[in-house]
């Protein structure tokens, strides 16, 4: 995804409000210089804003530091909030009438897991919005392209992870896609990237034991900035499952020789007029090739 004017703004937002309150007030200037630094001299019509992210966070975000401490604090209890509520969201994708509705039905709840917000989070995540979905309680998300179908067109699957917590309910998604036969490289970061899981989430909801390789980015999932091995192993999958507002940025027209599905809530403008989706809405949305036929 290409940035829009609005972007640079909503970047040092993010990237500085999640920052700051955990660094020393002395620490504050130079840390507002650098981070501006970085986006006078990257923010470009042409750049990539996946790329972007992981600049901004890099010029300002050190693990081991006190907000690394923080996150990862907030990582540990979000998984553990969403590991209580794994038996009823499998419950709910089981009442599924067809394979393809219980397919749908875990991509729903994966999608609508995606709740960090551009801001900094208040606390960890509780997955209201999950206990809603299984109540009934809450709106149909838009589901765009036959993401079912092209999981079972599939050979080789990249599922590549948001956020600590919400891995729980992509371990749904990724049991049914096993089930219909892919193999699944899961990609997760390196290292504490704020909220976004690591190999230690994943192996907490037991993902490890369920793809066929987990690999490591030291950021977002840029395919042009990407190591060798990395870019390898996006090159060999013919689908990609990209989860959150970061992936969608970084992946966003840079999947042209293979389909894409995108799982995310709609959080700013920029993403809502290009999807022509309202903010705040829930998407499950297939792109590249071909559409296979319903």
């Amino acid at each position: 995804m290409k940035p829009e004017v609005e972007c640079g703004v909503c970047l040092m937002h993010w990237v500085y409000g999640r920052v700051a309150p955990h660094n020393d007030e002395k620490e504050l200037p130079g840390l507002a210089r650098r981070l501006l630094e970085t986006l006078l001299k990257d923010v470009t019509p042409l750049a990539n804003m996946g790329s972007l992210c992981n600049q901004a966070v890099t010029s300002v975000f050190s693990s081991p530091s006190r907000a690394a401490e923080h996150y990862e604090e907030l990582k540990r209890q979000s998984n553990e909030n969403a590991k209580a509520l794994l038996f009823r969201a499998k419950a709910y994708i089981d009442d599924g009438k067809t394979p393809r509705n219980k397919f749908e039905r875990a991509c729903f709840l994966a999608a609508a897991s995606n709740v960090a917000p551009l801001n900094s989070p208040l606390g960890a995540y509780t997955f209201q919005e999950i206990r809603d979905i299984i109540d009934g309680n809450d709106h149909t998300p838009d589901f765009m392209g036959d993401i079912y179908g092209a999981v079972k067109e599939s050979t080789r699957i990249l599922y590549i992870t948001d956020n600590a917590g919400e891995i729980g309910f992509d371990s749904l998604v990724i049991a049914l896609i096993k089930q219909m036969g892919p193999k699944v490289t899961l990609v997760v970061k390196k290292k504490t990237f704020f909220e976004d899981a690591t190999l230690e989430d994943a192996r907490f909801f037991g993902l490890d034991k369920v793809v066929d390789r987990m690999v490591m980015a030291d950021g977002f999932f840029a395919p042009h900035a990407l190591p060798h091995e990395l870019y390898e192993v996006f090159k060999g999958s013919d689908l990609v499952i990209c989860k959150g507002t970061g992936s969608y940025e970084a992946l966003y027209g840079e999947t042209v020789d293979k389909r894409a599905v995108y799982m995310l809530k709609i959080k700013c403008s920029p993403i809502a007029r290009e999807l022509g989706i309202g903010e705040g809405k829930i998407v499950v949305r297939l792109e590249g090739l071909t559409e296979l036929p319903q």
